[in-house]
């Protein structure tokens, strides 16, 4: 019988090329419109994440807040979604990447990457049809990326480049030429899941990558080996388990379910006006 699941969503971030709707709003907590067609109560990114990831059957849901943080736990405590909030407390969190955000909730005492769930980890500023969390939650028991195979060529998306069984490139920018002929598979949806067989590498990976708050200050072993350091993105640690064999992909056609993901404010009204209420037609 697989591992049942746990779900660590990021949003400790502010959504700075979204200044001008988020110097008072987190990103994640931003209106995209009502729950469903039934329900016309206001949602966010987040709470539409959470109501998805319970409706799911994931019941062990974390959520990493920094920016704006007793905002945001007052919101998330008013949906009363029995949610466990992990911040991150890094003062400027412009400097704090991604993956840091993780590496707190690795270290919280929540039981995140315990060895005994199948550990989802998600961007926060993603909106999808409810059938492309379902889909992945019923894939193999094994480390995997959700990729999205519609995709556009503008360089602000993160593409994944290899085969599904063996996916070798994920980065922005990125064309057969520079991955030396790989197949464009689509874009990292920014959800990725960690069987329990490799949670202990994970946390070895990120320590590695970021630094490890154990070691003794001013240690190699204490600032990491990663170039960014704290300011590292959970991609990279994606990389790194594929590099190492360690991570597969699991696709959705876009054509049929829709994704997208928020980086500016045209694709926020796009968001707002056309995608979502698509988007709730099609799941009734």
């Amino acid at each position: 019988m697989a591992a049942p699941y746990q779900a660590v969503i990021l949003a400790a971030g502010r959504g700075d090329r979204l200044s001008e709707k988020t110097d008072l709003t987190p990103k994640s907590i931003l209106p995209i419109g009502p729950r469903s067609l039934a329900d016309r109560t206001e949602t966010s990114f987040l709470e539409r994440q959470v109501r998805l990831l319970k409706a799911a059957g994931v019941d062990h849901v974390v959520v990493v807040i920094g920016y704006l943080r007793e905002l945001m736990a007052e919101t998330i405590e008013h949906w009363d979604l029995g949610v466990e909030l992990v911040v991150n407390p890094t003062p400027e969190i412009k400097t704090s990447g991604s993956l840091h955000s993780f590496q707190f909730a690795m270290r919280d005492g929540k039981g995140v990457l315990d060895g005994t769930k199948q550990t989802l980890l998600l961007d926060a500023d993603i909106v999808y049809h409810r059938d492309v969390l379902r889909g992945f939650l019923k894939s193999p028991e094994r480390s995997s990326l959700l990729v999205c195979d519609r995709y556009e060529t503008s360089q602000e998306e993160v593409l994944v480049y290899g085969s599904l069984d063996a996916p070798t490139f994920l980065a922005k920018g990125l064309n057969v030429e520079l991955t030396g002929g790989a197949r464009c598979l689509g874009e990292a949806t920014g959800i990725v899941k960690f069987a329990p067989e490799d949670h202990a590498l994970v946390r070895k990976v990120t320590d590695w990558l970021l630094g490890n708050p154990d070691a003794a200050e001013g240690t190699l072993v204490h600032r990491g080996f990663g170039p960014a350091r704290r300011a590292t993105e959970h991609e990279e640690l994606t990389q790194h388990m594929m590099r190492i064999g360690k991570m597969r992909g699991v696709a959705f056609s876009g054509d049929e379910l829709p994704f997208m993901e928020v980086d500016n404010p045209a694709e926020y009204k796009v968001l707002r006006e056309e995608l979502y209420p698509a988007l709730l037609k099609m799941e009734g």
